[in-house]
């Protein structure tokens, strides 16, 4: 373990993937922890939105001070300002090549599967990304990938990794990637700690992430009373009243989940329910869900805490404010692309252009997985495209370089 005088205190809860992912970087840094487990303890819970005024977990605490939730963790981390605060200093444990055959952003199941395919055909490889596991490590069942009959999110993306470890390919793991640009046939890759790698192929493979609602109050109210995981934060709302944003699946399963947990639930969607038939039915028939069909949230309100949403219905123009104390975010999946949108062919939505072999635009530049723009987004068709993406990067650079 690092040698540190700091005291880590992480709060969590069962099925918490974020929280799952917090230890996660925590233990790969070598760092002791103390956790606290608020799933069945209100009074634990009441203690932790008092000691950090937020209403989601993990929340993490570092020598007493409050560092926020996982996303801080990770920010901190790849700045290097985590290091900084708890007086380790920094360590790489293996040099980087000046030119590696192929780099690999995102650890998730395209990531990995592809930097699997590139080392066995001898490719010196790298992989890049904030964390380990991508959507997967968010996800509480999986019942339809092929070898299992059922599987937790986390622990198929814990076999992922234990998978590609065996072949020594180089990680670093918890650095964000900001840009990236060519010089010549080499793709570097630029981080937020301020390092660059340099590789002559390049697989990107970042996945997606929640999308924001973007209106006035959100990013001020994020964990305290915004949140974008119900199966994480949803138990912290006990006897509380909500509003569940979206119409799709994912926003009425949040809804029913709530049931018996919130005083009442208000089901705010564009248009009408978009979601499975089954789910539609179980929120229709749920006392404690009100359906707001055809209205868009205006603006969250608040003091110190989530007070009230402004709601507007889309066909009349007319406004109201409902009193709440928290807004789920449900409305879908944004790809990661950001990085590569001044490089790279886009749709509208920002995924990436490629054919069926996983190219891009750009010679030598591949994609695969949820940050593309091929329509099915599934665990093993995200694996598929990193295998396919990886042969073809083979074959650019036998033939192509």
């Amino acid at each position: 373990m690092a040698d540190t005088d700091a005291t880590i205190e992480v709060y969590t809860k069962e099925w918490c993937p974020y929280c799952l992912k917090a230890k996660a970087l925590l233990r790969s840094k070598g760092l002791a922890y103390e956790e606290i487990d608020i799933t069945s303890d209100p009074a634990l819970q009441e203690q932790m939105v008092e000691r950090s005024g937020m209403r989601t977990v993990p929340q993490i605490f570092v020598g007493g001070e409050s560092i926020g939730g996982y996303d801080s963790l990770a920010h901190l981390n790849a700045t290097g300002e985590l290091d900084r605060r708890l007086g380790v200093s920094e360590v790489d444990a293996a040099p980087l090549r000046d030119v590696y055959d192929v780099a690999v952003i995102g650890a998730g199941p395209a990531g990995l599967t592809a930097a699997m395919y590139a080392i066995r055909k001898n490719l010196s490889t790298i992989v890049v990304a904030l964390d380990v596991g991508g959507q997967v490590g968010l996800t509480r069942e999986v019942a339809n990938y092929p070898g299992f009959d059922e599987i937790t999110g986390p622990d198929l993306a814990q076999r992922y990794h234990e998978q590609a470890a065996q072949y020594g390919i180089h990680e670093l793991i918890g650095e964000r990637v900001v840009g990236l640009h060519l010089e010549g046939r080499c793709k570097v890759i630029e981080l937020e700690s301020g390092r660059t790698i340099c590789a002559s192929t390049l697989i990107i493979a970042t996945g997606v992430q929640k999308r924001r609602l973007s209106v006035p109050g959100e990013r001020r109210f994020t964990g305290k009373g915004v949140v974008y995981c119900s199966t994480c934060d949803g138990p912290l709302f006990r006897d509380k009243a909500i509003a569940v944003i979206g119409g799709g699946n994912s926003a009425l399963e949040a809804a029913i989940e709530m049931q018996g947990v919130a005083t009442r639930i208000y089901l705010v969607s564009l248009a009408d329910w978009t979601g499975d038939a089954v789910l539609q039915d179980k929120a229709a028939a749920a006392h404690d869900v009100v359906p707001l069909k055809f209205h868009e949230p205006v603006e969250v309100h608040g003091d110190e805490q989530v007070t009230g949403l402004t709601v507007r219905d889309t066909r009349s123009g007319e406004t109201k404010r409902l009193d709440l104390d928290g807004v789920f975010v449900e409305i879908g999946l944004l790809p990661n692309s950001e990085f590569a949108l001044d490089l790279l062919e886009t749709n509208r939505i920002g995924e990436i252009a490629v054919d069926r072999d996983g190219a891009t635009g750009v010679r030598g530049v591949f994609a695969a997985g949820d940050v593309t723009d091929h329509r099915d987004k599934q665990i093993v068709v995200a694996a598929g495209d990193g295998a396919r993406a990886a042969l073809a990067a083979f074959e650019y650079l036998v033939t192509q370089q």
